[in-house]
C-alpha cells in the first residue's frame, strides 16, 4: 500500500483535479498527502530574479492551507504542504524524494490519440524523471470538474508485460488494493517474420499473425503470464486474470484493448535502456499520451535499488 501521495500544484483548476483522486486514495487505503506548490520563473526571469516577497509568499500558504483542509476532509487523511520556487519538475521530482512520498499524483493538460498528441510540459518532464511511481490524470469535464470530485478509486487494472519488466507490478497491485479492483495482465506479441518467397525477386522476411514461430512465442507468453496471474491473485486475493494478443502495433493494441474491456486505468512500467520494447519515449511514451483513462508509470531504471 502507498505511505504518503505527493500532489504538485500551481494554483490552477486544471492542477487541483489531481486533489479527488488523491482523496479518494487516502481515503481508500490510509496514505497521507502532502501538498507541493511551486513557483516556477517567467518566461523573462530567472529563480534568484523572480519576485517572491513575504505577501506572494503568505498569499500562497494560505491558498495551500485552505487546499490543505479541503483534501483532509474528503479524503480523511494527515496533509502537509510545502511552498518553493525553482523549476517545476526538479522540485517535485527531488521534493518526492525528500518527504519519502511513493506516488505523485498529477494532472496532464493534453489530447487523447496517437497523433500529434502531448502531455503538459510539467507531467512530461516528471514522468521522465521521477524515482516513484506517477499517476497522469486526464483532465474532466462538467459538473465534478471542480478539484477532481469525480474521481474514485478504480476498479479495473490493465498491466501491459513485455515479458522481461514486471517492476511494475508491485505499483499497480498497491493501487488495485484501494479499491478491491480487478487485474488483468497483457502481453502484446508482435509477430516474428516469416521466410516468403517473392515471386518477383529473392526471398523476404514478412511479419505472420499465424506462423509457427508466431505460435509458439504466443504460447509460451501466456503460460508465463497465466503463472503470474495465479501468483498474484493468490499472494492478494485480487481478481486478476491474463491475456496474450499478436499485433505488430503495440501502443495501438494496448490501447484498444483498454477501451474494449472497461478498463479505467493502465499501469506501465518503462526503460530507459534497450533491453526492454517498453521503452519510455516509446510504447509507454504513446500509451501515456493517446490512453483516454489515466495511466500509471513507473521507470525502474531511474531508481535501481526498488526494482
Amino acid at each position: 500500500m502507498f505511505k504518503r501521495l505527493l500532489v504538485p500544484l500551481d494554483g490552477s483548476p486544471l492542477a487541483e483535479q489531481a486533489l479527488g483522486q488523491a482523496a479518494a486514495i487516502a481515503r481508500a487505503c490510509g496514505p497521507s498527502v502532502d501538498l507541493l506548490f511551486v513557483r516556477a520563473p517567467g518566461p523573462f526571469e530567472s529563480v534568484r530574479t523572480m519576485p517572491w516577497g513575504p505577501a506572494e509568499r503568505a498569499e500562497t500558504e494560505r491558498y495551500l492551507e485552505a487546499i490543505g483542509q479541503y483534501v483532509a476532509t474528503l479524503g480523511r487523511a494527515t496533509v502537509t504542504q510545502s511552498v518553493q520556487k525553482g523549476n517545476p519538475v526538479d522540485r517535485i521530482c527531488e521534493h518526492a524524494i525528500e518527504v519519502g512520498a511513493d506516488l505523485i499524483v498529477m494532472t496532464s493538460h493534453g489530447r487523447t490519440g496517437l497523433s500529434r498528441a502531448w502531455l503538459g510540459s510539467v507531467a512530461d518532464g516528471v514522468m521522465r524523471h521521477a524515482k516513484i511511481p506517477v499517476l497522469i490524470l486526464r483532465p474532466l469535464e462538467g459538473p465534478t470538474a471542480h478539484r477532481g470530485e469525480g474521481h474514485d478509486v478504480f476498479k479495473h487494472l490493465l498491466v501491459p508485460l513485455d515479458g522481461l519488466s514486471t517492476e511494475i507490478v508491485p505499483a499497480a497491485i498497491s493501487l488495485a488494493k484501494c479499491g478491491k479492483a480487478r487485474v488483468t495482465l497483457l502481453q502484446v506479441v508482435q509477430p516474428l517474420p516469416e521466410i516468403a518467397l517473392d515471386t518477383g525477386g529473392p526471398y523476404a522476411a514478412i511479419p505472420a499473425l499465424d506462423a509457427p514461430p508466431t505460435k509458439e512465442l504466443a504460447d509460451a507468453a501466456r503460460e508465463q503470464l497465466a503463472d503470474l496471474a495465479r501468483r498474484v491473485e493468490d499472494e492478494t486475493g485480487l481478481a486478476t486474470d491474463s491475456r496474450v494478443i499478436v499485433e505488430s502495433l503495440l501502443a495501438t493494441s494496448i490501447l484498444d484493448f483498454a477501451r474494449a474491456n472497461g478498463v479505467d486505468i493502465i499501469a506501465m512500467g518503462s526503460h530507459s535502456g534497450a533491453v526492454s520494447r517498453l521503452v519510455l519515449g516509446s510504447v509507454a511514451d504513446k500509451v501515456a499520451r493517446g490512453a483516454e483513462v489515466p495511466v500509471l508509470l513507473y521507470k525502474p531504471a531511474a531508481n535501481p535499488k526498488s526494482a
